[in-house]
Parts: C-alpha cells; structure tokens; sequence
C-alpha cells in the first residue's frame, strides 16, 4: 500500500507574558505545486532493469523478425513484386525499431549504473518518462 501523508491545519496560539490568550488562528499546511514522488535508489533501479529487460527482449523480437522477412523475401521476392507490382520491403521499419530499443535500453542501463543505491529521488512526470515509467 502507498505511503502517504496527510497534511493538517494547525492552530497557532497567540498569547501574551501571562500566557492569557490574545488570538488564535489556523495555519494552512504548505501548497505542493505538481507531484513529485519520492523513490529510493534501489527501487529505480529494479524499475529501470526491468525497463531495460522490456527494450531487450522488443530487440531480440525484431531480430527474430528480420530473420524471418530475410527468408520470405529470398524465396518470394520476385512473386512480390510481381504480384505488388511493386515491393518495398519492410526492413528499413524494423530495422529502425530495434536501433531505437537498443539504444533506449543502453541509455536506461547508463542510468541504472549511475543510481546511487542508497540515496531519494524526487522525481517528477518528466523523469518519469525519461525513464519509461511513465509513457512518453
């Protein structure tokens, strides 16, 4: 369960050298503008893994797909094309999306191995999403 804190008004007291009360009025708690959460290191850190892991496993999918349109294509691109009229292979896409997940992944490992373990984050939604926590 979420920890969370509860802010209350408190009541300050003003009295005087006898302690006889002059005044009493509510203190407001203090305004929070946006939301930051406050994130130990260790915790960041298992979340960026598993981040990474995500990206890791997109890249190897598309490799696997690569493979898989390099055969089709030997064995059929003539059929394509003729059949098509035109074929434009989808390789370059692929391509594209695993140089993206590769280097999404080695940029988060470079966070996760500059995280001090031991130390609180405060982060907001753009940190969030820097770190595919939050989508983009």
């Amino acid at each position: 369960m979420p920890r969370g804190r509860t802010a209350r008004i408190t009541k300050l007291r003003e009295t005087d050298s006898s302690g006889a009360l002059l005044s009493m009025r509510a203190v407001q708690p203090e305004t929070i503008q946006g939301i930051r959460l406050t994130v130990n290191g260790r915790e960041l850190t298992v979340r960026i893994a598993e981040r990474i892991r995500w990206h890791r496993e997109r890249s190897d999918m598309l490799i696997q797909q690569m493979k898989k349109l390099t055969e089709v294509e030997r064995s059929a691109a003539d059929d394509l094309a003729y059949m098509l009229g035109r074929y434009e292979s989808p390789r370059a896409l692929l391509e594209k999306r695993l140089r993206e997940h590769e280097e999404r992944a080695s940029f988060l490992a470079f966070v996760r191995d500059h995280l001090v373990i031991d130390a609180v984050y405060r982060l907001d939604s753009s940190d969030l999403k820097m770190i595919d926590v939050l989508p983009q």
